[in-house]
């Protein structure tokens, strides 16, 4: 392993636009994820597992949940005197408090993080690419191709609708990126023709990477970070790194939906959680779940402290649901500490934290489109 090499920096000013109903009072990387996760638990894990001590996460805005959760790191072992975890807001700069527009100027303003850190090379990373990656091995293809950058991609079916308004890359025989554009629903696709997603993680040099900070602030052709990397190419050799293995965008609600129902399925559960990487999340301690004798539980992820007395199908509940006598939950995401009355039917619905659902109220959506119930909602 090539220890202490890398810095890991976390991006967080993803577009939220399609997942509003989720995002209202925290960003994408804070969504509560199969029951007992965050989003952005699987960029720290890969980083952590990938020997980095240092991480600088870039926020946006709506962090509180989110700092509340990772607080000092103590879970991913970044609560160190030496290194450790950074919070970065762009708030807190006085330049940008009159007019918010793109990332760039808030990894200007603070470029000591990057120049005074240990470390010869910077990850950089998104929070809603879900998968378990090895940067170690990236890290590897980087030194041996002898690149400027490095972009991890994945290649998928043109007719896989999950990555749309993602960027994609164009390669060359060499594997260098030599284009980067949008992935937009196209028709008449078929499952032979293939497409490469960019998962938006970088690799790059640091002091490379304080230049293309630099040098966009100072033309200001580019106001956002990926734009920066993307548009390197054309200076550069930027390399293209193929992973192989499971990985899901939570860019919207549908894929925030669809994501967590595919975790049902044995397989990918396997891929994504049980390799020589962990996961890891905040630990809370609870209680174990209760099941009435005459409850019906199928093929459903349910976390600790939960109370089934109805019946459950194809379904994630996180900590502390309770599901009452004669209500059924199919197809659906219950957030902690939701309360599902007696007599209530649930199917394709997704309920943020402390949702009630009184007796007898029945909701039905879709899995393209599932009914969303804010936080603290009673219906």
């Amino acid at each position: 392993m090539y220890r202490n090499k890398l810095i890991g920096l976390i991006n967080l000013s993803e577009s939220d636009y399609y997942i509003k109903q989720l995002t209202y009072n925290r960003p994408i990387a804070s969504i509560p994820f199969l029951g007992r996760y965050r989003i952005i638990d699987f960029a720290l894990s890969n980083l952590m597992n990938a020997g980095v001590d240092t991480v600088g996460i870039f926020l946006n805005d709506k962090y509180r949940s989110l700092m509340d959760h990772i607080k000092s790191g103590a879970e991913w072992d970044l609560d160190r005197k030496n290194g450790g975890i950074f919070y970065f807001s762009p708030y807190s700069n006085a330049e940008t408090m009159t007019q918010l527009r793109g990332d760039i100027h808030n990894y200007f303003s603070n470029l000591d993080f990057l120049t005074e850190a240990h470390g010869e090379y910077v990850i950089i990373t998104g929070s809603n690419m879900v998968c378990n990656i090895d940067y170690q091995d990236v890290l590897k293809q980087h030194l041996e191709t002898k690149a400027d950058v490095t972009v991890v991609y994945r290649e998928v079916s043109q007719s896989n609708v999950h990555f749309d308004r993602c960027y994609t890359v164009t390669l060359n025989e060499y594997e260098n990126v030599v284009a980067v554009g949008k992935n937009i629903k196209r028709k008449e696709v078929t499952d032979k023709d293939r497409k490469k997603i960019s998962m938006e993680m970088y690799l790059v040099k640091k002091e490379l990477l304080v230049d293309l900070i630099t040098d966009a602030v100072a033309t200001g052709e580019n106001v956002y970070l990926t734009d920066v990397l993307h548009f390197a190419s054309a200076k550069y050799k930027v390399k293209g790194y193929r992973f192989n293995g499971l990985v899901r965008c939570i860019n919207s609600t549908e894929n925030y939906y669809k994501a967590s129902i595919d975790m049902l399925n044995e397989n990918n559960i396997v891929d994504l959680f049980f390799q020589d990487r962990v996961i890891l999340t905040k630990v809370k301690d609870e209680v174990p779940s209760y099941y009435h004798p005459d409850s019906v539980v199928e093929n459903s992820l349910i976390a600790n402290g939960c109370k089934i007395e109805g019946t459950v199908r194809n379904s994630v509940l996180f900590r502390r649901v309770n599901v009452a006598k004669g209500a059924v939950v199919e197809n659906s995401i219950i957030m902690q500490n939701g309360d599902i009355r007696e007599n209530s039917s649930l199917n394709c619905v997704i309920t943020d934290k402390q949702v009630i659902i009184t007796e007898g109220t029945e909701l039905k959506g879709d899995p393209k489109n599932p009914v969303v119930v804010d936080k603290g909602t009673i219906l």
